[in-house]
């Protein structure tokens, strides 16, 4: 089985997924722009298990396609739909060839999005023969740009249960360490000012608060600027952020729109209680309400604040129960998990598209 992922970028859990995938005898063919200041996540290691074709992401040349097509692959996963250089790629493929988009966005009922609706019959139904996707929410929006139930790939996205994971954490340690993590890009969808604004409000209705580390790069830096109990990490790699995470005692994440959020599943994994808006796709897989975190309006500061100091006014059997929870939902999914399916289901599929060719 040989695969060509057209992807819009790569990262630590792509990775760790892919890895998985070769294992089980996949030949793979990564196609990929050059990692961005903001997602600096390194690429050296994708040739140990995979072909690698990087490019500009503002000039793709025409050498992407003919490596593609010299790669002869049986499957072509796409990223975006959109993307023309990749369309060209996948309307060059020879019949036979299994294309699958691989989507994480989510319905949000926006004028953009009725418009991809009513161009999908010409745009994105012709082009692709099934689709992957993370969660219901993302399956309903694949829904209604015209997939059948029978044409869905689902569990298409796993943190990097390799390196992410911890073993059960006593609530002591927990109140112990004092500490919220937040793991994003520094931008406004990001929800990186409404973080700044909501430890601030944090800060005044707790008398004891905790600290806040903040991993990630980005132009909203400056919403931290002198905020008393922030620590700045700025980029890291994903071992570092696996090391943050078992040194903290929640997890943040405060996005304004986020299609999916593999962080959550990475916290969940490292047994950490999660605060997370609700507007965060993964959110109904690993975040359970009372349970093991809250959810929170996006974009609402003061909400968060009160989640956040919900969190550290718990007890320590309090917060040892939340990280067990956490801990159980984050094991539901996996890296081997998601390189077995994929393979069971891009070998079936494809081998379908080849009979029903052959009648």
């Amino acid at each position: 089985m040989r695969v060509a992922i057209l992807a819009m970028g790569w990262t630590g859990y792509n990775d760790a997924a892919c890895r998985h995938l070769s294992k089980r005898g996949v030949e793979l063919l990564v196609v990929t722009p050059a990692a961005s200041p903001d997602t600096a996540f390194t690429t050296e290691s994708i040739t140990d298990y995979a072909q690698l074709q990087e490019y500009d992401r503002d000039a793709p040349t025409p050498e992407i396609a003919a490596r593609v097509a010299s790669f002869r692959p049986d499957a072509i996963l796409m990223h975006s739909w959109h993307y023309p250089h990749y369309r060209e790629i996948l309307k060059a493929s020879p019949a036979g060839t299994l294309r699958v988009l691989w989507m994480d966005n989510v319905w949000r009922n926006t004028p953009k999005q009725w418009v991809g609706r009513a161009v999908a019959p010409r745009w994105v139904q012709p082009l692709f023969d099934a689709v992957m996707v993370p969660s219901d929410r993302t399956e309903f929006f694949a829904r209604r740009l015209g997939f059948g139930e029978g044409a869905v790939i689902r569990g298409s996205l796993s943190a990097d249960t390799d390196l992410f994971g911890s073993p059960e954490r006593e609530g002591s340690e927990l109140v112990g360490r004092r500490r919220f993590l937040a793991c994003l890009r520094l931008v406004e969808h990001k929800g990186a000012d409404v973080l700044a604004a909501a430890y601030r409000e944090y800060r005044q209705l707790s008398p004891d608060p905790w600290g806040l580390s903040v991993v990630g790069i980005g132009p909203l830096r400056s919403a931290f600027d002198d905020l008393p109990g922030v620590t700045m990490h700025d980029f890291q790699q994903p071992a570092a952020v696996a090391q943050l995470m078992r040194e903290a005692s929640c997890l943040v994440v405060p996005s304004r729109e986020e299609p999916y959020g593999v962080v959550l599943h990475e916290g969940a994994l490292s047994a950490l209680p999660i605060v997370s808006t609700y507007f965060v796709g993964a959110a109904p897989f690993f975040v359970q309400d009372g349970q093991n975190g809250w959810t929170v309006p996006g974009g609402d500061a003061t909400a968060l604040a009160r989640a956040m100091a919900r969190i550290s006014d718990q007890d320590p059997a309090s917060l040892g129960e939340m990280s067990a929870i956490s801990r159980g939902l984050g094991s539901r999914i996996s890296s081997p998990g998601w390189a077995r399916n994929i393979d069971e289901q891009l070998r079936r599929r494809v081998a379908d598209l080849r009979e029903g060719a052959t009648k």
